[in-house]
């Protein structure tokens, strides 16, 4: 083993600073642990330092192993030799301990000697005892899970110190509140993630202990025995899910399927093969009454259950708006929405039943129907959801109590339809939702991410994500300032709050824009016409947000480019923050711009007299470095930032139909540029200009623009 040359001395006085620093201010851990005891000891992370892993469950905790020592090589340069041991090595000096509290008589001895001698029962398996002194770190879990997690905590305790690095001294005792800690990644309306992508998702998101992974498919699994369903492009296969199943495995993460199986299947049903077992024709529900319908989904989870050998199955039959409005509405004239809605879920219950999963179902409909609960069997799990930032979810959450149910409570990121996340409604939702599911006893969390408009980027959920993370796993009430001012440590490694600042400032449009009336940053925004009526007076309304709303965006921007190199871990998640950056200055550069263009021409056709003002007013519009060809430019550079942004994280399916977007947006302002060079034509020859309507700016300004 080599001996570190850095002099004792120096050591000495660097850690004792390093000691006062962190005793000064919060730890800045996600999740925050629940027992935590800082001491004023300090263990030097350096050259000499090595991990020693248990050797009882040596293969399997060697990823955690691993990351540690990742995280070390990320202060020190290199990293730590890993080692495996039968049991606690007798001289614990420079040595970082792996092992699991069951398996080792003198690991809790020493833990005991230490004051964390209550292995009681409620640590369970993904509880963890993480112990810090001068000499030594301990982790010791109640299972793999357990000691993966204390790992976790460890990499976020360990501080980087003039070349080496050092742990706080520390007594943790740890474990979740939830059993469940979920993520769902909706794969199928536009954006289908490649294998490496959804490995990047479950490792990331296994750093901040969250054990359960949900896929969202309508029509994208890889299925033999309905070829015609999945998009060759965009498609799921049964040995890219073994892959990740195995993958995620070993980062503690139960991959989940959730394939419709009542609602969202338009991408079957547009078919005219199913066309039979539409609810309303080429419409998104299948129609119970239809028995074609249950041999399809028989036929669906008789290749996906197997592929997922996790003990839950979520079946989706969310808003199932057109139920009782075609095939099934003599039948629900007769028994009742309700129950036909039900017995569909009792139906596929008894699909499923072989498989011995626990299904869940969402419970936007089941819940309006509390009398009838009882038809579903006792086993099946309703997810209650709801993404706005309500004070209260009782009522989505009590009936299904009341029932004898247990239940899940399901947030989300609110990145659907968005330029960026609306995060300040991201974090009320889930603070509020999992605190009220902590009340009703829910058994998990699954926070969601959407894609409904086949726009939105996975990295651009990451701050939700995180804070759900934590929200599912903390006793307390997971305050959102703590969660803030962890965030930049925690996920970028970064000593500031650069990284979260920079969040805080793109989600900052959306108040601006719903202060101004037009309800926050929507893609549409971005992609209306601000050359038809209803685009021009967008344009208008939303002008009081576009300065301010363009100052967070490139503030942020600025942020980001002169500080990359601060975000130590997970860099990758920069890019999305960059584009949204970009696509949201643009927004705010269309509405300026049409207002600006608008009074421009306006001041030239009530002032024909003029020559000179005319031909300046025009060329503040169209020439070299005028407005349409800044949104021109604009849109045709955000085109790249997006295509590029796209393939880090997706297959090519479903980028054309994004992209396309940008390409008829570019051509309208380059059509928008011919039509006013041949207006100032116009005027040259004949002192007219053509009506400012009929080249669609609609904006007649209440006085002429002053120059």
């Amino acid at each position: 083993m080599q001996s570190s040359s850095w002099p004792n001395a120096v050591l000495c006085a660097s850690l004792l600073a390093l000691c006062a620093a962190v005793s000064a201010q919060e730890l800045h851990l996600l999740p925050q642990p629940r027992e935590v005891k800082q001491t004023h000891t300090s263990f030097a992370v350096g050259a000499e330092t090595h991990i020693v892993v248990a050797r009882a469950h040596a293969a399997e905790d060697k990823v955690a192993a691993e990351m540690l020592g990742e995280e070390i090589e990320r202060y020190t340069g290199r990293k730590p030799a890993i080692t495996v041991a039968s049991a606690m090595p007798a001289v614990m000096h420079n040595v970082i301990y792996l092992a699991r509290w069951e398996d080792d008589s003198r690991a809790r001895a020493l833990l005991a000697a230490q004051g964390l001698k209550n292995f009681d029962q409620k640590l369970g398996a993904e509880g963890y005892l993480l112990l810090a002194d001068s000499s030594k770190v301990m982790v010791a879990g109640g299972g793999g899970a357990g000691l993966f997690y204390g790992v976790q905590t460890l990499r976020q305790l360990i501080r980087p110190q003039g070349g080496r690095a050092a742990c706080p001294g520390v007594q943790i005792r740890d474990w979740p509140a939830m059993p469940w800690r979920g993520v769902h990644d909706d794969i199928s309306r536009g954006p289908a993630p490649t294998l490496e992508q959804l490995k990047r998702e479950v490792r990331t998101l296994s750093e901040y202990k969250i054990n359960l992974f949900s896929l969202y498919m309508e029509n994208v699994f890889d299925t033999q025995s309905e070829p015609l369903i999945p998009p060759p492009e965009g498609k799921l296969t049964a040995a890219e899910i073994k892959e990740l199943v195995a993958y995620a495995a070993r980062y503690h993460v139960t991959v989940m399927p959730e394939q419709q199986a009542f609602g969202h299947l338009h991408h079957v049903l547009k078919y005219e093969r199913y066309s039979e077992l539409a609810e309303t024709p080429h419409g998104h529900v299948l129609a119970p009454v239809e028995e074609k319908s249950y041999a399809l989904i028989a036929n669906l989870y008789a290749e996906i259950v197997p592929l997922f050998p996790g003990p839950l199955f979520h079946i989706g039959s969310d808003e199932t708006f057109e139920l009782g409005k075609g095939q099934t509405k003599a039948k629900a004239e007769q028994v009742g929405l309700g129950r036909v809605y039900l017995e569909h879920l009792q139906r596929v219950a008894g699909i499923m039943k072989p498989y011995n999963k626990r299904l869940l179902f969402w419970g936007d409909v089941a819940v309006r129907y509390p009398e009838l609960l009882g038809i579903l069997p006792k086993e099946m799990i309703p997810v209650a959801w709801d993404y706005k930032p309500q004070a209260s979810f009782d009522n989505l959450l009590k009936p299904f109590r009341d029932a004898g149910f247990d239940v899940m409570v399901s947030p989300g990121a609110n990145n659907w339809n968005r330029l960026y996340p609306d995060l300040e409604a991201a974090y009320v939702n889930i603070h509020n939702f999992v605190r009220d599911g902590r009340k009703y006893g829910a058994i998990g969390v699954l926070n969601t991410t959407w894609d409904d408009d086949g726009e939105a980027l996975f990295g651009m959920t990451w701050p939700a994500l995180a804070y759900g993370a934590a929200a599912s796993w903390e006793a307390d009430d997971s305050p959102i300032e703590r969660f803030r001012a962890s965030y930049d440590w925690a996920f970028y490694r970064n000593g500031d709050a650069t990284f979260q600042q920079a969040t805080e400032k793109l989600a900052r449009s959306h108040p601006l824009l719903d202060q101004a009336g037009v309800g926050g940053a929507y893609d549409d925004w971005y992609w209306v016409d601000p050359f038809t009526p209803e685009g021009a007076a967008l344009m208008k309304k939303a002008q009081p947000a576009a300065h301010e709303m363009r100052l967070a965006a490139e503030d942020a921007l600025d942020s980001l480019a002169r500080h990359r190199e601060a975000a130590r871990l997970h860099p990758e998640t920069l890019e999305s923050m960059e584009l949204a950056g970009w696509r949201l200055d643009t927004l705010g550069m269309q509405i300026q711009f049409t207002n600006e263009i608008n009074a421009y021409y306006w001041d030239a056709y009530q002032h024909p007299e003029d020559g000179g003002p005319v031909n300046r007013d025009l060329r503040e519009i169209t020439g070299i470095n005028a407005r349409l060809q800044d949104l021109r430019d604009a849109s045709t550079r955000v085109r790249g930032l997006y295509a590029k942004a796209w393939a880090g994280e997706n297959r090519p399916y479903w980028l054309e139909n994004v992209l396309v977007r940008y390409d008829m947006q570019a051509m309208r302002y380059q059509q928008k540029i011919g039509q006013v060079e041949a207006a100032l034509r116009q005027y040259r020859a004949s002192k007219t200009l053509p009506a400012p309507e009929s080249l669609g700016f609609y904006l007649k300004p209440e006085a002429a623009a002053a120059h």
